[in-house]
């Protein structure tokens, strides 16, 4: 009889407190002029919804947007979230000051500091003006840098050839050349593609990279997971020490060789800064803890996103040949075989340029952006946006907006030429961001993306491996939105 009434009472009591949770949402939401959105449970919000599903974390996103609008609102753990997914609001959120304020991923800080991606205020400002003055004085993204990018996709050409008339993974190759060309700008040196170190540093990094967003999500939503077995964090701060392993062993060997009127790269441009800052009032920004996180920022930054964009380019041309062909019969007539391509070739090479675009457009890497925070009460398109809510652009509804892009699930590359085969740069395409958080080496990325794709056209031709079947579109949405595994079949052109 107790153990009935007691068993009453804790029934009775759930019961009232998801009706006071219910309740409060309600007239939360009649008070405020919130953006709609779904439902979610009390203390977990939509977590389920995303937990139990046996659909992509992208298409649980995209089916929300479909049956809310453009702008939509949900509840993940303890975080109030505000999903974005037109060009508009997107675009207003990512330049107005007040969302500016990136979340903090606290079950990742296992070293202390802070670098340019997820700091905020007087760091954050301090660590992107570092940045972007010694990337001028650097060169990067400039023509005096190309030959840095040509050194590299000759390596990657010359060992891609290796495999003339055979079926290869092309992953691995692209991923080592373009940290390569990042880790000559950190680092100040390039590794070989049978270094393996180095590997194990970037299978480590690419780990982490397609780990399930909701990994990554349970820690920062539900804070209490990360001290759990099954929270998922655990692994992805593993992956971290392995780079930060390889970061410290860099950093001794720049102390030990440093010599301040000789900056080689960046890792040296720091120590100088940090030599120049102390005992004022930098010194708390500029110290080894915050080096760290920076120079680990612009390795990831560099390589992630123009590595999976390259991936997604050849899946794209391999079910397209014909796209491939048009790109290689444009390299002849402009360049021809006997010189390296050059970034300024881009201005009489419009169809390269599309088809890149198109390739940014319909791969999107970054299809959930790194969400930003509200850092006072607000307000956006007409809603209420309270202070510390996460805003989440997303780059894959903007990108497939019937509205803006005809047939935008095609690859397309001509949707970025008119008429006169002239190249278009179009306003409402921003695969980079916008406003002060826009990606630091967006120029860097170009030039990579171009001097890459046209290197290896000019020299080989992709297709697929005969007896496969094509490569699925269906790319693995981790961190970031990657191709799955697929063969290339690698025959050299004929002279």
């Amino acid at each position: 009889m107790f153990a009935s009434l007691a068993s009453s009472n804790i029934v009775t009591c759930i019961v009232g407190m998801t009706t006071f949770w219910l309740l409060l949402g309600l007239f939360t939401r009649f008070r405020r002029r919130t953006p709609p959105g779904p439902w979610g449970f009390p203390l977990l919000g939509c977590l389920p919804h995303l937990i139990f599903t046996k659909k992509s974390i992208r298409t649980v996103f995209q089916n929300w947007y479909l049956k809310y609008g453009p702008i939509y609102n949900l509840k993940l753990g303890t975080a109030n979230v505000v999903v974005l997914c037109d060009y508009r609001s997107v675009k207003e959120a990512l330049v107005r000051p007040e969302f500016q304020d990136r979340a903090r991923l606290d079950f990742l800080l296992d070293r202390a500091g802070a670098g340019v991606v997820l700091s905020n205020g007087r760091v954050w400002q301090e660590q992107r003006r570092f940045v972007h003055q010694h990337f001028r004085d650097f060169g990067i993204g400039k023509s005096s840098f190309e030959d840095a990018v040509a050194t590299e996709a000759k390596c990657l050409t010359d060992a891609l050839l290796k495999f003339d008339g055979q079926s290869v993974s092309i992953e691995r190759l692209i991923n080592n050349a373009v940290s390569n060309v990042i880790a000559s700008v950190t680092f100040g040196r390039r590794f070989n593609y049978d270094d393996k170190s180095f590997q194990t540093v970037l299978e480590k990094f690419n780990e982490n990279m397609e780990a399930s967003m909701l990994r990554f999500g349970l820690s920062v939503f539900l804070p209490i997971t990360k001290y759990l077995p099954f929270g998922g964090s655990s692994g992805i701060r593993e992956n971290l020490r392995t780079y930060f392993n390889f970061h410290d062993d860099m950093t001794s060997e720049h102390k030990s060789k440093f010599d301040e009127s000789n900056t080689r790269d960046m890792m040296d441009a720091y120590l100088n800064e940090i030599k120049k800052n102390r005992g004022n009032s930098l010194s708390d920004i500029f110290n080894d803890d915050n080096m760290s996180w920076t120079i680990a920022d612009l390795f990831t930054a560099g390589t992630e996103t123009t590595s999976t964009t390259l991936l997604w380019a050849f899946l794209f041309l391999l079910k397209n040949p014909e796209v491939e062909a048009r790109i290689r019969e444009d390299l002849d007539s402009v360049i021809g075989r006997n010189r390296l391509p050059r970034y300024s070739d881009r201005q009489n090479l419009p169809y390269v340029e599309a088809v890149l675009s198109e390739c940014l457009r319909l791969g999107t890497t970054s299809g959930l952006s790194l969400p930003h925070v509200a850092s006072c009460d607000s307000t956006l398109e007409g809603f209420e946006v309270p202070k510390g809510t996460l805003l989440v652009p997303n780059f894959h509804a903007v990108f497939t907006d019937n509205d803006k892009w005809e047939r935008p699930h095609e690859f397309r590359p001509e949707r970025f030429l008119d008429k006169e085969g002239n190249f278009i740069k179009r306003e409402d395409f921003i695969p980079f961001g916008a406003g002060r958080r826009l990606c630091i080496g967006e120029q860097l990325a170009r030039m990579e993306l171009f001097i890459f794709l046209t290197y290896i056209l000019q020299h080989m031709t992709f297709s697929i491996p005969e007896g496969t079947t094509p490569p699925p579109d269906r790319g693995i949405d981790g961190f970031t939105h990657k191709p799955r595994p697929y063969n290339v079949f690698v025959k050299k052109c004929s002279v």
